[in-house]
């Protein structure tokens, strides 16, 4: 009976030890959106009729599963960093969440996704009429995919074009350039600004991917 029970357990050894080995040749589940990881920098060129600057976007830590606190920096300016919640799992990205407030995130982007692709939903209009905050029907939608950019002395092929729109702001649009290796490789659109309480004017706005540190 020891014999048996010795033979037992020397053949699940063996299997264990067999089964270890194949997990350690398994290769690691591939991200779908690589570039959101902790310390990541990206730094663009903004531009705008009144001229450019530079602003940064760091991931500084994981806050909670899947959030990550993303610090906007203006370069060369006195203002302080601007906490940012953006969102990444292994099928959805979103630089766009409600975050520490609420779990709410608008996808800006899936894994797989195709033109056509959409993404609706509906903001309440602010109580205070001088807030000026995007409101009504806001819409993420996919434009082009698997298109071509270049951008600090290289191409990226594997790139998302995706428009964001608000009906409160009907003139205003962002158009994200998103590879998904490297993140937000430029935005084009169109801004506004309410001066004084006078009726909101809109203006050209552009980011241009300048460097990233990985």
């Amino acid at each position: 009976m020891k014999k048996a029970t010795l033979i037992l357990m020397a053949g699940l050894l063996l299997l264990a030890l067999f089964s270890c080995r194949q997990d350690e040749h398994q290769e690691p589940e591939k991200l779908a959106f690589p570039f959101m990881k902790v310390g990541n920098q990206w730094n663009y060129r903004m531009i705008t009729e009144a001229g450019e600057t530079e602003i940064s976007y760091r991931i500084a830590d994981k806050t909670k599963e899947n959030y990550f606190r993303v610090l906007l920096n203006f370069v060369g300016s006195e203002l302080p960093a601007v906490d940012h919640f953006w969102y990444a799992d292994q099928q959805t990205f979103t630089m766009a969440t409600d975050w520490p407030d609420s779990n709410l995130s608008f996808t800006m982007l899936v894994k797989d996704a195709k033109v056509g692709d959409r993404w609706e939903y509906f903001v309440p209009a602010p109580l205070d009429p001088e807030n000026d905050d995007l409101s009504g029907a806001i819409t993420y939608e996919v434009t082009a995919a698997n298109t071509s950019v270049s951008a600090i002395g290289r191409t990226f092929t594997d790139v998302y074009k995706v428009r964001h729109t608000a009906s409160s702001h009907p003139q205003f649009y962002s158009d994200y350039f998103i590879s998904l290796s490297s993140g937000v490789i430029k935005m084009e659109g169109m801004g506004y600004v309410r001066i004084d309480g006078d009726e909101i004017e809109y203006f050209p706005l552009a980011w241009q991917l300048k460097s990233k540190n990985f």
